[in-house]
C-alpha cells in the first residue's frame, strides 16, 4: 500500500484526526501576516519566495505520487498548457495580491476579505457553466457581500485598517476564485500534485518579475531573513496548505465551513499579541456577518447544481 492510500485510510477512519489536521491547516495558513510583516524583503518578493522554496517539495510529492491510469505529469495538448499557465498566473495574483493586503490594512481585515472567495465561485459557476443560485445559498452570498461592506466601511474608523489594503484583500479573493475555476477543470487530466508544481513554477516567475517592477528589496540582509522565508514556505504553503487538502476531503461540508472560522481567530489574536492591532465593533460585526454567509455558502446542502450535459 501507496503512503497516500496509508494516509488517506488514516483519515477515513479518524475523522477526529481530519478534524485535528483541518483546524491545524487553517492555523498555520493564518500565521502567513506574521511572516509577511517580519520579512526582510519587499511583500511581493516574499510570496515569490514562499513558491521558491515550497517548489522542490511539491516536484518530489509529484514524483512520487502514484498516478491514475487517465491521470498525466506532462500537458499534451493547447488547451492544457493554457489551463495550467492560466491557474499559475491567477494563484500568483491571488498570493502577491494578499501579501500587499497583509502590510497595508489590518490582519483581520486582510484574512477574512480574502475568505470571501466562495462568493466569487458562485458567481462564476452561475455565468460560465449556468448553475442554479437557491435562494438560501444566495441568502449566504448577501450576508457575505454585505459583511464585507461593512468591514471595509471600518477601515475609515480605525487606524490598523487602510481601504487600499482591503481592496487588494478582495482582490486576491477575485483571482483565487479564478483559480479554482481552472482548478476544476485541470483536475480532470492531472493529479493535484502535478497541477501544484506546475501552478508553483509558473506563479513563482509572475512574483518574481513583479517584484521586480516593482523594485523591492529581493535579498534578506541576514542569515534570519533567509530562515524565515523558508519557514514561511514550510510552515504555511506545504504544511497548512497540505493538511487542508488531505483533511477536507474527508470531511463533511459542516465541519468544512466550520475550519475558516480559526483563520480568522488565529489572525485576530496574532495581530493583538504581535502588532497591537486592537479589533473595533464595525470590524467585529462585518467579520461576523461575513463569516455566516460563507457558512451558509458552503453547506452541502446548499451547494449549486450543473444542469444535465452529455458529458
Amino acid at each position: 500500500m501507496s503512503l497516500k492510500s496509508k494516509i488517506n485510510q488514516i483519515f477515513t477512519h479518524s475523522p477526529t484526526l481530519a478534524i485535528a489536521a483541518a483546524l491545524f491547516g487553517s492555523s498555520f495558513i493564518a500565521l502567513s501576516p506574521l511572516f509577511v510583516r517580519l520579512s526582510e524583503v519587499g511583500s511581493t518578493a516574499t510570496a515569490f519566495y514562499r513558491f521558491f522554496f515550497a517548489l522542490p517539495i511539491v516536484w518530489t510529492w509529484m514524483i512520487f505520487d502514484n498516478l491514475q491510469p487517465e491521470k498525466h505529469r506532462t500537458p499534451r495538448t493547447v488547451r492544457e498548457y493554457v489551463l495550467l499557465v492560466a491557474a499559475g498566473i491567477f494563484l500568483g495574483c491571488d498570493i502577491g495580491l494578499w501579501h500587499l493586503a497583509m502590510v497595508n490594512t489590518s490582519i483581520v481585515n486582510a484574512v477574512i476579505l480574502n475568505a470571501i472567495t466562495p462568493v466569487f465561485v458562485v458567481f462564476a459557476a452561475w455565468i460560465f457553466f449556468k448553475e442554479k443560485i437557491t435562494l438560501p445559498l444566495g441568502f449566504g452570498i448577501a450576508l457575505a457581500l454585505l459583511g464585507s461592506f461593512v468591514l471595509v466601511m471600518a477601515s475609515g474608523t480605525t487606524q490598523e485598517s487602510n481601504f487600499l489594503g482591503d481592496m487588494y484583500a478582495l482582490g486576491s479573493a477575485v483571482f483565487y476564485a479564478a483559480f479554482m475555476i481552472c482548478l476544476k477543470e485541470l483536475r480532470k487530466s492531472f493529479s493535484a500534485p502535478t497541477i501544484m508544481f506546475w501552478v508553483a513554477l509558473v506563479g513563482m516567475y509572475v512574483l518574481g518579475v513583479n517584484a521586480h517592477l516593482m523594485n523591492e528589496v529581493v535579498v534578506p540582509r541576514t542569515a534570519e531573513g533567509w530562515w524565515l522565508l523558508v519557514a514561511l514556505a514550510l510552515i504555511v504553503h506545504v504544511f497548512g496548505g497540505g493538511l487542508i487538502s488531505y483533511s477536507v476531503g474527508h470531511l463533511t461540508a459542516t465541519f468544512s465551513s466550520l475550519t475558516i472560522l480559526v483563520g480568522p481567530f488565529v489572525a485576530g489574536l496574532l495581530g493583538w499579541l504581535v502588532f497591537q492591532e486592537a479589533m473595533s465593533w464595525q470590524q467585529g460585526l462585518g467579520g461576523l456577518i461575513i463569516i455566516i454567509g460563507i457558512v451558509l455558502s458552503r453547506q452541502k446542502r446548499l451547494t449549486l447544481r450543473r444542469k444535465k450535459t452529455k458529458d
